[in-house]
């Protein structure tokens, strides 16, 4: 009897510790080299010339799935920030991006930065993790949404809310 219930509390205790452990799980940064980081760069690349410097590049795996931040500048079109994700086996692909150059209003930002938190959080992961200062990002272009309508205030959008 004692066997079969500490069975059971083990059991239990495994149920619950697996959904907590994924969600305070922290992304990862593929390393130099890796399978994991070429295919991210093959995704990024849109000439072979470009060379990529990063200030973050975060991966998070959610099952047969996964979702990246990549940060940093190409060296030809300037700074980037850009959201792929991955489902299955197949390959990385661009689904949300802010390049430098043009402009878009304060409003058009939040949402699609609104968009962005939503989408990662599909993924179960936290948002401010794998895009570091998102939500604070969110929270502001959309009080300057209400407050400065007219103001540009992000660059060139990509992807996100259609």
């Amino acid at each position: 009897m004692m066997r079969g219930l500490r069975t059971l509390v083990l059991a239990t205790g495994l149920l619950f510790a697996a959904p907590l452990a994924a969600r305070d799980a922290s992304p990862h940064t593929p390393a130099v080299g890796s399978a994991e980081r070429a295919a991210i760069l093959t995704a990024l690349r849109t000439h072979p010339d470009l060379r990529f410097t990063f200030r973050h590049l975060r991966v998070w795996n959610d099952g047969a799935r996964a979702i990246a931040y990549a940060e940093g500048d190409n060296g030809i079109t300037g700074g980037f920030k850009i959201i792929l994700t991955r489902e299955g086996q197949a390959g990385w692909r661009e689904v949300w991006g802010e390049g430098d150059g043009g402009s878009d209003s304060c409003a058009a930002g939040a949402r699609h930065y609104r968009w962005a938190i939503q989408l990662i959080e599909s993924y179960r992961a936290k948002p401010d993790a794998l895009v570091p200062g998102i939500a604070a990002q969110t929270r502001e272009l959309e009080r300057m949404a209400k407050s400065e309508p007219e103001t540009q205030c992000v660059g060139d959008l990509e992807g996100g809310p259609a």
